[in-house]
């Protein structure tokens, strides 16, 4: 039912009338509706099962004549208690004492969300939870060579720039199964995925999958000034993402590449990464298929410091990560008609961390290790035909779990680690690699 009037010399409700769909033109105050010159006594019904908005109000409230005062008792509304223009969320209720609709834009939620359609949410919930979440991936597996090579004692590290075999401990000389080939180039690769949901600042509650891949390769150690050794890392990565909130589906695909200088001196680390990349995303609402297109691009410095008990034996290492993500998502125009139009994303993050790193003989390095994560700056402007949309972010949560690595025939370094997210994100995140070196 269109939403026009349908005219009659007389009209009289006798039985039953089922509609399907209404029509409504919020703008204009108006429905699909049944007029006449002249009403009968009614003593039938007619059910509406469901509205259709085509337009939305000028205000937060709005009521809509469906039935004149002869007739307006026989009238029951029975379809959902909630209906969506293509950008608003509106409570619907029907009052057969006057025969209006009202359709009342506010839901009552503290969420600001909730008071808008989920089709016009997908870049911001996209560039929080999808490409945002990505990048702090690539932060915190970009830092490879250091997390390997941090894990061993300053005297086995210092054996490795000076013989690459041996370490000497007093005056006895031991052979440790970790003292291989670290010092050398090696290429590395680490897959990882991640499972959570992530309940938004001013947004839905998302389902999210992260999956991807880093290779890498690392240069040798080399010494440079003011006592420091140096190591050079590229990196290229593929990553894909999905995310499912309110009957809304998206998914994200694409790649980046980044480089990486790590500083080693002593018991003290600091390695910076620069990285950029793109990605493609699709998003299935009620009304079709919609594509953008999503840049991205950060820097993340991570240092840290190890305490060292029984000779290297126990290490407790406390870090400091700190980046910076820039995201810029292409306006476009969704399914239904509606341009969407964002702002880049600016955001921070600040990661204080520790772990605790044990040392066995047979070469095993198992470590339990736990951040918490505080993220700042990290909103952007979205408008949906010029209608500014919530500007979301993530909350603060709290990392933690446990890993190891293993050297395997003096020539392989496998890593493997899990760890568990609370509160702005509550999951896991599942990483493993392996590091093979070259050269003598």
């Amino acid at each position: 039912m269109n939403s026009t009037a349908i005219n009659y010399e007389k009209f009289t409700v006798n039985g039953s009338i089922n509609i399907n769909s209404v029509d409504v033109d919020l703008a204009n105050n108006s429905m699909g509706h049944f007029s006449a010159d002249e009403y009968g006594e009614s003593n039938g019904n007619i059910d509406v099962k469901g509205v259709n908005l085509i337009s939305d109000s000028h205000g937060s409230a709005t009521k809509v004549l469906f039935a004149d005062s002869s007739y307006a008792d026989t009238v029951t509304y029975s379809g959902a208690s909630h209906a969506y223009s293509t950008i608003y969320k509106y409570n619907v209720g029907y009052n057969p004492d006057d025969g209006f609709f009202t359709f009342v834009r506010s839901s009552g939620s503290m969420n600001p969300s909730d008071n808008f359609n989920p089709s016009v949410l997908t870049t911001p919930v996209s560039a929080q939870s999808g490409a945002y979440s990505t990048q702090m991936q690539t932060f915190n597996y970009a830092f490879q060579h250091a997390d390997n090579f941090m894990s061993l004692p300053i005297f086995e590290r210092i054996a490795l720039k000076e013989s690459g075999r041996y370490a000497m401990t007093g005056s006895a000389g031991i052979y440790s199964p970790l003292l291989t080939r670290i010092e050398n180039a090696g290429y590395w690769v680490k897959p990882y995925v991640s499972f959570e949901n992530i309940p938004l600042r001013n947004g839905p509650k998302v389902n999210t999958i992260a999956y991807g891949s880093l290779i890498g390769f690392d240069s040798s150690i080399k010494p440079v000034k003011y006592g420091f050794d140096r190591v050079l890392t590229g990196y290229i990565g593929y990553n894909g993402a999905s995310q499912n909130y309110s009957g809304v589906d998206t998914y994200q695909n694409g790649g980046l590449l980044g480089g990486t200088v790590t500083l080693y001196r002593g018991n003290f680390f600091n390695a910076i990464t620069l990285s950029a990349g793109a990605s493609l995303g699709e998003s299935h609402t009620m009304y079709g298929k919609d594509n953008f297109t999503m840049l991205l691009a950060g820097i993340g410095n991570k240092l840290g410091y190890n305490f060292e008990f029984k000779d290297g034996k126990y290490i407790i290492q406390p870090s400091m990560l700190m980046s910076y993500t820039f995201v810029n998502t292409f306006d476009y125009t969704n399914s239904a008609g509606v341009h969407i139009d964002s702002d880049p994303l600016h955001a921070i993050q600040l990661t204080p961390g520790v772990k605790f790193i044990m040392n066995t003989k047979n070469g095993w390095q198992p470590y339990v290790g736990i951040n918490m994560v505080w993220n700042i700056l990290n909103k952007n402007k979205v408008t949906a035909n010029d209608v500014r949309l919530p500007e979301m972010s993530i909350k603060p949560y709290v990392q933690y779990g446990l890993g190891v690595q293993k050297r395997i025939k003096d020539k392989f370094l496998a890593f493997g680690q899990a760890m568990v997210s609370n509160g702005g994100r509550n999951g896991v995140s599942l990483s493993f690699g392996l590091r093979w070196f070259i050269g003598k």
